[in-house]
């Protein structure tokens, strides 16, 4: 086994750490923390809030409370049946087995309290039973392996020949619903905000093969603060990295520190970039490709990061991922890597122990935390390797409309 072969592997480690802490970053899990009630420990609820993270973010509160459907339908049956189609089945496809309807109530009397400004103008609502079955879901969803039958009560709004079903706002313990976690993750809410983050990665690597036993070791941190406000961007990111690698008798030890400052603005319709490589640099005009980036709405936070929402459930908190969704979760927020290094993965000798937690303040998504572990086999070669792995995120996104950004002496 050559030295060349495990430099190769070590990459393919680099790579996949790097893959792994960015997925965990945008997916927010949760390691420990401190009971609801404030005491140290969980519980043994890996849910539980962590409460000294709630107090850093100032608390935690949620501003949805239901929604109308924005398509309007031509009857109840229809609206009710569209609604399991649209909140619950995510990315599988529900086949609709059975529509009940169980009462109708004048606005005045409806036995679940829905806001007045959605009942305005209403004439009457349905409350119905559907019995439905999921199926085939996407190659990585949760839904893919359930096919029993469930059934949901859906509240539909009749105004005049127009009917309408209702979202509510999601119980505690229950899956959230499509409508929910878009208000969460509105791109709009997110325009003017200060984001920041740290993760850290520890990696080691055990390879043999001809005869031959290697180690290797990494530690990973990175930190980044993103600020967005009225067309300007800011942005700091801080990485370091030290690897040591054991091989036939020699250990060799590699350390890396990277540094990116950027600013950006929009002048005339076109977004002009300064980077520096250290705080104390001069600015130079660059280029967000130099950065690592392709166009401004990919700093935005959570940027193209939508996943099932169906994976999630809700929480005192805002939601969570349940232990039994967290490999669903890893698969989909993984399956690029995963298709390009498959030759290499033994997917059914990987395994995933995560969880997860987003903190809504003020209806907007505000704290995440991550703790994942990870262990993969892999083969290459002809040399055999295990790669065990820890990720930890922390992240806040806060100053949601006060987020202010001085322009840099760039000229």
């Amino acid at each position: 086994m050559s030295k060349t072969i495990f430099k190769k592997i070590f990459a393919v480690m680099l790579a996949l750490t790097m893959i792994l802490a960015l997925v965990f970053t945008t997916s927010c899990s949760l390691f420990g923390g401190k009971d609801d009630d404030g005491n140290g420990g969980n519980g043994g609820d890996k849910n539980a809030a962590d409460q000294s993270f709630v107090d850093e973010l100032g608390g935690v509160s949620e501003t949805f409370e239901g929604a109308v459907s924005a398509e309007s339908y031509a009857s109840a049956n229809e609206a009710a049946q569209e609604f399991v189609k649209n909140e619950i089945a995510g990315e599988a496809t529900a086949s609709i087995k059975a529509v009940e309807p169980i009462q109708k109530f004048t606005p005045s009397n409806v036995d679940i309290e829905i806001p007045a400004d959605i009942l305005a103008g209403a004439d009457s609502i349905e409350k119905l039973e559907v019995t439905y079955e999921l199926y085939e879901g996407s190659a990585y969803g949760l839904a893919s392996s359930s096919s029993s039958q469930k059934t949901v009560v859906v509240y539909v709004i009749k105004i005049e020949l127009n009917y309408k079903y209702y979202t509510p706002a999601p119980i505690t313990g229950e899956t959230i619903t499509k409508t929910y976690y878009d208000s969460v993750f509105n791109d709009e809410k997110y325009e003017n905000c200060t984001f920041e983050s740290t993760i850290t990665a520890d990696a080691s690597l055990e390879a043999s093969g001809q005869g031959i036993s290697m180690t290797m070791t990494m530690d990973m941190s990175v930190t980044q603060l993103i600020k967005h406000s009225e067309g300007k961007v800011y942005l700091e990111q801080i990485s370091s990295v030290t690897t040591t690698m054991s091989y036939n008798g020699q250990s060799e030890t590699e350390s890396q520190n990277t540094s990116i400052y950027a600013y950006m603005e929009e002048v005339d319709g076109n977004i002009i970039c300064y980077v520096k490589q250290n705080a104390n640099d001069n600015w130079m005009r660059g280029s967000l490709y130099s950065i690592g980036f392709s166009s401004v709405e990919e700093l935005r936070p959570f940027y193209d990061q939508y996943l099932d929402y169906t994976y999630f459930t809700k929480t005192s908190y805002g939601f969570a991922l349940e232990d039994e969704n967290a490999q669903q979760y890893f698969n989909q927020a993984f399956a690029d890597v995963m298709s390009q290094l498959g030759a290499m993965l033994d997917m059914d000798a990987m395994e995933v122990d995560m969880t997860a937690k987003y903190y809504v303040s003020e209806g907007v998504l505000s704290g995440m935390q991550t703790d994942a572990d990870v262990a993969i086999s892999m083969n290459e070669s002809g040399v055999s390797m295990t790669l065990d792995e820890t990720v930890k995120a922390v992240t806040t996104c806060k100053n949601y409309g006060t987020t202010v950004i001085e322009r840099p002496n760039v000229d």
